[in-house]
């Protein structure tokens, strides 16, 4: 198992990224919400995907999703997720 490892023995697998965005007065978007996912296992990246409702879906699945098409993430050793 590879990732970056923590005084405990656990590694840190994947780190989910969000930026919450800046929303004006009048309930416009400046810049829209934004999140990605990186796994430190297999090396790849998901996302990112933009606006409110996709940030929010991404992120209630994108733990559940990704570890089915990660091939490195199979292994029987559990490791920890940074949010």
């Amino acid at each position: 198992m590879t990732g970056y490892p923590l005084p405990d023995g656990r590694h840190i697998t994947g780190v989910l990224t969000v930026a919450l965005g800046r929303q004006l007065k009048g309930g416009t978007w400046a810049e829209h919400p934004r999140a990605k996912y990186e796994c430190l296992l297999c090396r790849t990246v998901e996302g990112p995907v933009v606006g409110a409702t996709a940030v929010t879906a991404f992120n209630q699945t994108i733990r559940i999703t990704h570890p089915a098409s990660c091939h490195q993430g199979r292994a029987t050793q559990q490791g920890a997720q940074a949010a």
